[in-house]
């Protein structure tokens, strides 16, 4: 059985960086015949499409022989046996070694031709994640961090070479920050409380931008691209690869409440202290 030493979790990066890399090419084939791709309803929210479920196939058969006794939470396909979140966390925190894969965080995007999609990969120890890798193949841009290293940076397709995430203090007002969230009626959510939320920290703000791809949105919160994210609703794939890179980056990451980040929590936010502390407060009950 696999140990949680940094020599297993480091190789376990190196291989999920491969697998992503692979993984984008699948997506960017289908990416140049989008007319003929079969779109269906999720059962959780959004739309799924031929290439989703073609990128998770792929991803899950490599996984399944290189790791054969390690669990798999996928979004096409493994999620709906769980009642909600707390259920499968409740199951996941007890099982030793769990990959998390969205392979394709950004379907409507990518459906539009718009090039803000990614593939997400992580590994959970008893429900906590230990890497992460977010890829956005339309560009080569590959984020990634594990438990035993800062989060990285680098474009897949052009250098192997990385560099460190930016991890300075962020110490701007709410009023100098650009912020990035995201929320859709489909996930039983209150759509008008979402919204008055979002309302109310744009007026606050200089801006907020709504891109499409929660894992995308939370690394550039981790490179210092957006002063913070914050969103309801997501589900662990869309949470549990950024999440860590954003941790490993100096990021602070709770849930609205202020609780530590785990990848099956109701909701997140994320920003780099002390302006954390000034974000979470516009989350008071």
């Amino acid at each position: 059985m696999m140990k949680n030493n940094k020599k297993n979790i480091l190789d376990a990066l190196n291989f999920a960086l491969d697998l992503s890399y692979s993984a984008g090419k699948i997506l960017l084939k289908y990416q140049t015949k989008l007319s003929s791709l079969e779109i269906t309803s999720k059962q959780a929210q959004g739309v799924a499409s031929t290439a989703d479920l073609a990128s998770e196939k792929f991803i899950m058969k490599q996984i399944s022989k290189k790791y054969p006794n390690h669990d798999i939470l996928a979004e096409e396909s493994a999620y709906a046996q769980f009642g909600d979140a707390k259920e499968a966390y409740q199951v996941f925190k007890e099982r030793e070694w769990t990959w998390v894969i969205d392979p394709l965080d950004g379907t409507n995007n990518f459906l539009n031709g718009l090039d803000y999609y990614a593939i997400c990969i992580s590994l959970l120890h008893f429900g906590k994640p230990v890497l992460g890798v977010v890829y956005r193949p339309s560009n080569g841009d590959c984020y990634y961090a594990s438990s035993f290293g800062e989060s990285r940076f680098s474009n897949l397709t052009k250098s192997p070479k990385s560099k460190k995430l930016f991890s300075k203090s962020n110490k701007k007002k709410l009023s100098e920050a650009m912020l990035s969230t995201g929320f859709v009626t489909e996930k039983g959510k209150c759509f008008d409380t979402e919204f008055d939320q979002f309302v109310q920290i744009m007026k606050k703000s200089r801006g907020i931008r709504r891109m499409g791809s929660a894992a995308l949105d939370l690394c550039l919160v981790a490179s210092g691209v957006f002063d913070g994210f914050w969103e309801s609703g997501l589900a662990p794939w869309d949470m549990a690869a950024a999440g860590i890179i954003c941790e490993q980056s100096g990021v602070k990451v709770t849930d609205f409440e202020g609780r530590p980040f785990q990848p099956f929590t109701a909701s997140i936010l994320a920003a780099r202290p002390p302006f954390y502390k000034e974000l979470k407060s516009q989350f008071k009950r």
